[in-house]
C-alpha cells in the first residue's frame, strides 16, 4: 500500500521546485518585453526623395513606394517578437529573427508573425523634397 502522507509531500515539492525554476525566468522576460515594447514604432523616419520603388528598409521604417510615387510606411519592429525588420528580399520585407515575411501593405505573408506591421503617418516634406513618417 502507498502512503497517505507521501503524495502530498510529492506534490509540494514539485510546487516548490516549479517555483525555483519559474521565479528567476520571470524577470528577464518581463525586462524583455517592456524592451521590445519601447521600441514598437519610430518616432520620425525622414524618407529621402530618392527612395527606390517598391519595398526599402529606411532607417526604422519599412517603405514601399508605388508606381505612381506614392509612399506608405510602417514600423520595422516584427510583430512575433520585436526584432528589427533589415532586409528586404523579392518583394517582402523579412525579419532576422525568425523569417517572418511582410507583404508591401504590411500584412504578414509568412510566419511565425501573424499580426500585420504597424502603419506609420506619411507627410510630404517640403525642406527635403522626401518625406517624413511618424507613429500615428
Amino acid at each position: 500500500m502507498s502512503d497517505p502522507v507521501a503524495h502530498p509531500r510529492r506534490l509540494f515539492f514539485r510546487r516548490a521546485l516549479a517555483l525555483a525554476v519559474g521565479v528567476p525566468l520571470l524577470g528577464p522576460l518581463v525586462a524583455m518585453l517592456r524592451r521590445v515594447r519601447s521600441q514598437d514604432r519610430p518616432l520620425a523616419v525622414a524618407i529621402p526623395a530618392d527612395v527606390a520603388s517598391g519595398l526599402s528598409i529606411v532607417e526604422t521604417a519599412v517603405v514601399y513606394r508605388g508606381a505612381d510615387g506614392g509612399v506608405r510606411a510602417f514600423s520595422a519592429r516584427c510583430t512575433h517578437l520585436g526584432c528589427r525588420i533589415d532586409r528586404v528580399a523579392g518583394d517582402e520585407a523579412v525579419c532576422p529573427c525568425h523569417g517572418s515575411r511582410f507583404r508591401a501593405d504590411g500584412s504578414a505573408a509568412a510566419g511565425p508573425a501573424a499580426q500585420p506591421l504597424p502603419r506609420l503617418r506619411v507627410a510630404a516634406d517640403p525642406v527635403s523634397g522626401g518625406w517624413t513618417a511618424h507613429a500615428s
